[in-house]
């Protein structure tokens, strides 16, 4: 940069020292001979820096050998054939024109040193910086260049790194600081991330009558902050810690991970502490999550039959018990995927009761059975007056819900438009109830559940993508009774110790069961509880579908009273008679291959072979 300053001025020195020339002898009247004009030409083609003399028309007249080295043009190609303009970039040509036009009517009006951008022959682009002056007693000027592109160069690269930075430092999930090491942590710098993180502008942290960062510290952590940083400095190392800070405006508070380091100076002292601050409230939640997730799985290992009133011990049963157990200990929505009578409302009372909202409302709504017209009210409330009707004020179902969680029932039944304001009212944007004019934010978890393939909604437009997204955090699929069988004994005799109060119903038979564990159970548990209802009413079985998924043909009317098993002395040995009976009988039938008899029975390999095990059945 320093020899570019030198050619500057060397350049600037010998257009002077041309023009000044010529001025001399057009003072003394004296025609410049031939030797003299000689002389300032050679003065002109052997200057330090590009040069050229431009006509009155702007053609070039005569350029020396810098500028053909600046150009890529020779003198033939330039002099008397191109106007000065043609060397220009587009933008620049217009002012060059306006400029030469105004050196040539009133030259103290034109300038006589700026900038343009050049286009070489092979076209590229070059920054120069000339001076132009106008040769006395004629129509002709003469213009002197400096190339500085490599300078313009590292200008613009110097603008973008800092556009880069800036844009990083205000886009970073956090805050970047400088400051003092006093007791109040006075800050001189902040990033724009100090307003996601605080809800305060930078400037209210670093004005000259700022409070110290100090005071966002919750009291209870203040005191073990400043003594880390002090440690950390006085050893010369960088610190970091976990700790809150209270919001503006008493909005609540937050934890925050900090990591910094001192700045010290030549002589060893201290000038500033610099570092960064992020939220760390997610992962700290997450950390109280594990150990409350550990305490509820530590004390719900007693009964994984039953849990939480849903019935089952079959592998898929536990892993949906575990998912169950997950999503409590998280604070994120859950979607509950299953066919119609799986129990999806079971599962979301589950999750409800075993989170730390227990002690709020759970509400479960029916989102199929609300007309478009009343959606808003319901899920809203209006105030007194709202409309015709509204003689006194109604709570919505959000606002019933609020700190407990808000059930959404055939979720997919929901109409685009009330998806838009359901998101708003969730995503923290709020709701107002019809009549009123409160702004309200609630503060709920959404469980919602469907039968529906939600994934194809959203192809078809029927579901919008961030409403999907936004309750479809975390996904729970409920199998279907025929995908667990090995449950139907625990589920009869749940429901038969239900229905028949006096305790003396009739015992389903081991003929019976096979057949109940052959039908395929299409309406689910809510079918299978509705039939053995009936019986302990009507002492009646009814199947309804008993044709449709039978491998081995029509399934015997059960219509009618069913045989007696005097000989049982309880119902869960007959259970385990029937299965072995069964078992042994299609083990015979398929020579004792095993996998053969668990395929023409139904049931997993592994499910079968546990069921081997625990009936004693060993190979023939």
């Amino acid at each position: 940069m320093k020899n570019d300053n030198t050619i500057t001025i060397q350049n600037l020195k010998d257009l002077d020292l041309l023009v000044q020339q010529i001025r001399r002898l057009e003072q003394a009247n004296e025609r410049p001979e031939k030797k003299a004009l000689q002389q300032y030409m050679s003065v002109f083609d052997n200057s330090g820096a590009p040069a050229i003399i431009i006509e009155n028309d702007m053609l070039v007249s005569r350029a020396n050998p810098k500028f053909e080295e600046l150009t890529g043009f020779t003198k033939t190609e330039i002099e008397g054939r191109l106007k000065w303009p043609q060397f220009l970039v587009e933008e620049d040509r217009e002012r060059m024109v306006r400029y030469h036009t105004l050196r040539r009517i009133r030259e103290d009006k034109a300038p006589e040193e700026y900038e343009c951008t050049v286009v070489t022959k092979t076209g590229q682009l070059k920054y120069i910086y000339m001076k132009v002056g106008m040769i006395p007693g004629t129509r002709r000027s003469v213009a002197s260049f400096t190339d500085i592109t490599s300078l313009k160069l590292t200008e613009q690269a110097l603008r973008e790194s800092d556009r880069r930075l800036s844009t990083l430092m205000g886009n970073l999930p956090g805050m970047a600081y400088r400051g003092s090491n006093d007791a109040r942590r006075t800050m001189t710098f902040l990033s724009q991330g100090c307003r996601g993180l605080t809800g305060l502008d930078p400037a209210v942290l670093t004005g000259a009558d700022a409070g110290g960062y100090a005071d966002l510290i919750h009291p209870d952590d203040r005191k073990m902050v400043l003594a880390v940083i002090q440690k950390a400095v006085s050893q010369r190392r960088a610190y970091e810690m976990v700790y809150r800070i209270r919001l503006a405006d008493n909005d609540g508070e937050k934890w925050v991970w900090e990591k910094g380091v001192g700045v010290f100076s030549p002589e060893d002292e201290l000038v500033a502490l610099e570092g960064f601050i992020t939220d760390f409230t997610d992962q700290k939640r997450s950390e109280q999550a594990l150990v409350q997730e550990n305490i509820r799985l530590r004390s719900s290992m007693k009964d994984r039959y039953q849990f939480c009133g849903i019935i089952g011990k079959s592998p898929a049963m536990q892993q949906i018990y575990e998912m169950i157990l997950k999503a409590a200990a998280s604070d994120a929505n859950v979607i509950i995927y299953g066919e119609s009578g799986t129990g999806k409302e079971l599962v979301a009372r589950a999750i409800h009761d075993t989170s730390d909202r227990n002690r709020r409302n759970f509400v479960p709504v029916n989102c199929g059975a609300i007309p478009e017209g009343l959606f808003e009210s319901e899920f809203f409330g209006y105030k007194k007056g709202a409309f015709s009707g509204a003689h006194v004020a109604k709570k919505g179902y959000i606002d019933m819900a609020e700190g407990g969680t808000l059930f959404l029932d055939e979720v997919g039944e929901i109409s685009l438009h009330m998806q838009v304001k359901l998101l708003r009212a969730i995503d923290q944007g709020g709701y107002t109830p019809l009549g009123g004019n409160e702004v309200l934010r609630p503060e709920i978890r959404i469980v919602a559940a469907t039968n529906r393939d939600l994934k194809m909604f959203v192809q078809k437009g029927l579901m919008r993508k961030d409403f999907f997204y936004r309750i479809h955090i975390i996904p729970i699929h409920l199998p279907p009774l025929r995908e667990r069988k090995e449950d139907l004994p625990l589920l009869i005799e749940h429901f038969l110790k239900k229905y028949d109060k006096q305790d003396h119903g009739e015992l389903i038979s081991g003929r019976v069961l096979e057949f109940m564990n052959r039908y395929e159970w299409p309406g689910n548990v809510r079918e299978l509880q509705n039939v053995l209802h009936r019986y302990a009413t009507l002492n009646r079985l009814d199947l309804v579908d008993t044709d449709a998924h039978e491998p081995e043909g029509r399934l015997p009317d059960f219509r009618g009273p069913i045989e007696e098993q005097a000989d049982v002395p309880d119902f869960r040995t007959a259970v385990r008679r029937f299965e072995k009976a069964l078992i042994l009988k299609t083990l015979e039938q398929s020579r004792w291959h095993r996998e053969a008899a668990a395929k023409r029975l139904g049931l997993p390999v592994r499910t079968f072979f546990r069921k081997l095990k625990a009936l004693d059945i060993s190979s023939a």
